[in-house]
């Protein structure tokens, strides 16, 4: 577990200030906790979609967001691992490319995925292809396919990407016996 509490905090009221910040900070490697007000400080406000751009334009990624107090809440920022790139990532990070915003930072991060096969690595959980394991165990429980299917696409990415990351072949058969069960009781994966 993270120890959260160690991390410095750094506070923006736009997302200029963030880039301002970013610019000087991109390269270290220690995680912050971005502090960013509430709507209900509108000239303060600043989007966790403005956020989340301006973070993947320097090669950085948002992470676990508390409240902090009436008005304002953190979020634990990092520099980003080389790791998978989720298709809603990738469409953001396109659309930064193409609006000339992406900084050499970013650019390295996106070539580094791409080097070590990842930046794909998600492609069949994004498109919703449900591997043959797990279709053969969904069809040993009556009712489970059907539920399985039934469920909306974000429920079915989180499952799939659950099971696509498992890191041995044991834990992946483990968590398809544990999605077919859960499915043939008309529950979904706990988090989904």
């Amino acid at each position: 577990m993270i120890q959260t509490e160690n991390f410095h905090k750094v506070q923006v009221s736009s997302s200029q200030e963030l880039r301002a910040w970013l610019q000087q900070h991109h390269g270290q490697k220690e995680s912050v906790w971005l502090v960013t007000f509430k709507k209900t400080v509108p000239e303060k406000y600043l989007s966790t979609s403005e956020v989340l751009d301006e973070l993947l334009c320097f090669g950085w990624i948002d992470g676990i967001r508390r409240k902090l107090d009436d008005n304002k809440t953190m979020q634990l920022i990092s520099p980003r691992k080389v790791e998978h790139w989720a298709k809603t990532y990738k469409d953001r990070a396109a659309k930064l490319i193409e609006e000339g915003k992406m900084q050499d930072a970013g650019f390295r991060s996106i070539e580094l995925s791409k080097q070590a096969g990842l930046w794909d690595f998600m492609e069949d959980v994004d498109n919703l292809v449900v591997p043959e394991d797990l279709q053969k165990a969904l069809k040993k429980y009556e009712g489970a396919t059907e539920f399985f299917y039934a469920i909306n696409d974000s429920s079915k990415r989180f499952v799939l990407r659950y099971i696509k990351l498992a890191k041995t072949e044991k834990t992946r058969v483990s968590r398809i016996e544990q999605i077919a069960v859960l499915a043939s009781r008309g529950e979904k994966l706990k988090g989904s």
